[in-house]
């Protein structure tokens, strides 16, 4: 076998079957492929299978490899030169049937998780029931496109490279396929200005105005070594993974031993910003914390708009690089940061190992690549400053071995479970669902960081809208090439 699952790969010395393997691996698996502007187009296959196939082959060939997307990132930091746009193609399990292949899509043990597609799973994840879903999410979805490219301006919302991508993906579908929804997204930022270095720093923010994607799982030496260098370092949460957290081989190839691929999540999770910003300055007025309410909901999120994680500090400004070599040891009972924290329920960071005994290597198993982007057009790109109630959010995207281990049992036995990690902790308040439970109550401490600290029973409704999805596999190159 051309990897060694249980490792960690060093790409820029891979050996040739190695290198071979990355050039039929799809990008943004490993590492996130970095273009601003993306389009999701999401197709469903007609009843003419062999047509189908004959259209995923042809577009195969615009598929961007992942040694391709490795190699381009480097000439990137090396010399600014953009590569062209990104492209992906991802099959869920009725699309493998629709095309007439179901002897060629993987054959997880992931609970019926593949096969079945999210719609099915709705119990099981607290979902809401189809018809409250955006209409294209009310069935299954075949496919998905994603297409990522540079924005025309550093401040606009268009991107003319990425709608050129799609023109080419419609004009080589020709009528094979058909287009059931297409979402847009576009990163935000915020501006913080020149450090004491005279750095310029810009950061990536989600719609609510907090720092994104940091506690990502690193697979390949280069990215660990960076992490390690550039940032606060790796020695208290060490972010390496084995590259097997999110490959599997691929049984639809031509040459099984060799072809990797993986299975993939997405979620339209629309963000109520008005709603959220709201609640947050009232329950500043309410509860006496000394810091309003960006230190009462920095505790839900479980760090600081800034990215500093409150379990380090009560106030923010600890960031340039955002911290993230930290774990919960010191904070054992969630003084600092509560145990229904956003960050702290969905990366335990040694709770579960405190609390039920198990390994660290099992917590860690379950940690998904993330890769994730926002969508809907704000007041601004840097610094937006309204506050929309819906039309705007993130679009969950993860990539992982096995769906039932990885992203269901984040949302179901983490984020949704009130009883994790302790009875009575209460659900993770930004991203956990009751579907048709009663509301329930967090427990606030007044004082940060203090034992003996006055508490306040206080309601936070959920400000996160799970809009669709769907669950699919990201095939070798050669398994499309070979329809």
């Amino acid at each position: 076998m051309s990897f060694k699952l249980e490792g960690t790969l060093r790409w820029t010395k891979a050996s040739e079957p190695e290198i071979a393997a990355l050039k039929d691996l799809q990008g943004n698996i490993l590492d996130g492929h970095g273009r601003k502007a993306t389009r999701h187009v999401f197709l469903r296959f007609g009843s003419n299978a062999e047509e189908a196939r004959a259209f995923v082959r042809e577009y195969a060939e615009q598929v961007t490899s992942a040694f391709r997307q490795l190699t381009e990132a480097q000439r990137f930091r090396a010399h600014g030169v953009s590569g062209p746009p990104f492209i992906g193609l991802l099959l869920s399990s009725s699309g493998y049937a629709a095309l007439g292949a179901s002897e060629k899509a993987p054959q997880p043990d992931d609970k019926g998780a593949f096969a079945e597609g999210m719609l099915a799973r709705s119990g099981l994840l607290a979902d809401p029931e189809p018809d409250q879903l955006d209409e294209p999410y009310r069935q299954r979805i075949d496919a998905m496109v994603l297409i990522g490219g540079n924005p025309d301006a550093p401040d606009s919302w268009e991107s003319t490279e990425a709608e050129n991508a799609e023109t080419r993906l419609l004009n080589i579908m020709r009528g094979r396929a058909e287009v059931v929804a297409t979402e847009i997204g576009r990163a935000i930022f915020r501006d913080n200005g020149e450090d004491e270095s005279g750095i310029h720093k810009i950061e990536g923010i989600e719609h609510f105005g907090y720092v994104d994607g940091r506690s990502q799982p690193l697979m390949l030496d280069e990215l660990i070594e960076r992490e390690r260098d550039e940032s606060d370092g790796i020695s208290v949460w060490d972010p390496t993974f084995p590259i097997g957290q999110v490959l599997v081989p691929d049984p639809g190839s031509p040459a099984p031993d060799t072809a990797f691929g993986s299975f993939f999540v997405f979620r339209k999770l629309e963000q109520d910003v008005a709603g959220f910003k709201a609640r947050e300055e009232e329950l500043g007025k309410s509860v006496d914390l000394g810091a309003q309410g960006e230190l009462m909901v920095a505790t839900l999120v479980g760090r600081f708009e800034d990215g500093t994680p409150v379990v380090l500090q009560r106030d923010g400004g600890g960031d340039n690089p955002v911290m993230n070599n930290f774990d919960y040891a010191g904070d054992p009972d969630g003084l600092r940061c509560p145990l229904h924290a956003h960050i702290r329920k969905t990366n335990p960071r040694g709770d579960s190992v405190r609390q039920f005994g198990v390994s660290l290597e099992e917590e860690r198993s379950h940690i998904m690549a993330r890769r994730g982007m926002t969508y809907g057009r704000r007041d601004r790109v840097v610094d937006p400053s309204d506050a929309p109630s819906g039309g705007v959010g993130l679009m969950f995207m993860a990539f992982y071995r096995n769906l039932a281990t990885g992203f269901e049992f984040t949302q179901a036995s983490w984020a949704n479970n009130p009883g994790f990690v302790r009875p009575g902790t209460g659900r993770d308040p930004i991203i956990g669902r009751r579907g048709n439970k009663a509301p329930e109550e967090l427990t606030i401490r007044k004082t940060w960081g203090k034992r003996d600290a006055e508490v306040a029973k206080t309601g936070f409704d959920e400000f996160v809208r799970h809009k669709g999805g769907e669950y699919f596999f990201a095939p070798s190159i050669s398994t499309l090439l070979a329809l």
